[in-house]
């Protein structure tokens, strides 16, 4: 009996529509400058922001597309699982649950919350982010991250 293993694994992964269903595509020309925008990814909330060097950057969180940087986080606090509400006034997340903080880069700042949020796995076509595919930006982002 002759088979591949290679076709094997192949069929043991998800179809590429289910793959598509479960990624979220953001056009960066739509991004408003210097403001949160929200969507979702996986039923999850999703924070998107857009920056010029107006606003502090981060290097192990933010990519570099074009002239602007993007930051990514899963919307969800890394402590308790709530979801932050963003206070555009002082540019922070505050959790609803308890109190904790975060700034817009996604960095705890106060209370019981230890680790920043969660930035999804992602890659860069063109002028789209798609949120749920790993790209090399993702791998060269986590990097950072670690270092």
């Amino acid at each position: 009996m002759y088979f591949s293993i290679g076709a094997m694994f192949k069929s043991l992964e998800p179809p590429k529509k289910a793959r598509l269903d479960a990624a979220t595509f953001i056009d960066i020309e739509s991004l408003p400058l210097n403001e949160i925008s929200f969507f979702t990814w996986q039923k999850k909330p999703l924070f998107v922001l857009k920056k010029d060097s107006s606003l502090t950057l981060d290097t192990k969180r933010d990519i570099l597309i074009g002239d602007y940087y993007y930051t990514l986080m899963v919307g969800t606090c890394t402590h308790l699982g709530c979801v932050p509400k963003y206070e555009a006034l002082s540019k922070t997340f505050i959790c609803p649950c308890h109190n904790g903080q975060f700034d817009y880069n996604g960095n705890p700042l106060k209370g019981p919350i230890t680790k920043p949020l969660v930035i999804p796995p992602f890659k860069i076509q063109r002028q789209t982010i798609i949120v749920g595919e790993v790209g090399e930006a993702y791998l060269e982002l986590m990097e950072k991250t670690k270092a």
